[in-house]
């Protein structure tokens, strides 16, 4: 069995660095920075982008994919093709679920596009009515830092995934949801969940929380 670790919106393989070395076997990180084009795709949508992952990486149903946020949105579309495990943590199987400034997606590729959504004053509100004095704002802020200083069309690809819809549907669920009821990022799971304290960013924040029904989830899995 293979672990694929998939971060989420502007993150890197760092989101994982405090339960990579407790989690068992060959890992593999699929990082959206690396993998989406510094070029604008118009077409991109996750179905398409997780038809992408599986062709390049040979997925395939003994893998067990470990996603974070959009990161486990991608996991789900992947299910969907070839029926591999996954673990989504602070992640979603409802669109519904992502709290945005506006649902119209093509208000926030031009909030993006224009500067507005990622600059100092967004990040400096941000911070201070969400993560001013949180565990997690050193992780926020460096997340927020590399998006906004990042390849502004690599970003635009990676909120394609977060909010253009992809054509057909999604018939499989999650194996194991990971979620804590401080996420101002992702609203909380409507079925089964495995609750951690903190907020978005609990894997690096409580690690010690999330990283145990992970393990204690992969041992039932390979003995399936």
């Amino acid at each position: 069995m293979r672990l694929i670790l998939i971060p989420g919106f502007g993150e890197d393989e760092t989101i994982f660095d405090k339960i990579h070395d407790k989690l068992p076997g060959e890992k593999l990180v699929l990082s959206f920075w690396q993998l989406l084009p510094n070029v604008s795709v118009k077409s991109l949508n996750t179905g398409l982008f997780a038809m992408e992952l599986i062709e390049r990486f040979q997925i395939n149903k003994t893998d067990l994919i470990i996603g974070h946020s959009a990161g486990g949105w991608v996991a789900l579309h992947i299910k969907n093709v070839v029926g591999c495990g996954i673990v989504q943590i602070a992640s979603w199987t409802d669109e519904s679920k992502v709290i945005a400034p506006v649902r119209n997606w093509q208000i926030i590729y031009l909030l993006a596009k224009t500067g507005l959504l990622l600059n100092s004053f967004m990040m400096q509100r941000t911070v201070k009515k969400y993560y001013q004095g949180k565990p997690s704002k050193e992780i926020f802020l460096a997340i927020f830092n590399k998006l906004a200083n990042g390849n502004r069309e690599n970003v635009l690809n990676q909120l394609r995934l977060v909010f253009k819809p992809s054509p057909g549907k999604l018939s499989v669920k999650s194996d194991l949801v990971i979620h804590a009821r401080g996420d101002k990022i992702i609203r909380f799971p409507d079925g089964p969940v495995h609750e951690v304290a903190g907020d978005h960013f609990s894997l690096y924040t409580y690690p010690e929380q999330v990283y145990p029904p992970i393990v204690d989830f992969i041992k039932h899995y390979t003995k399936e």
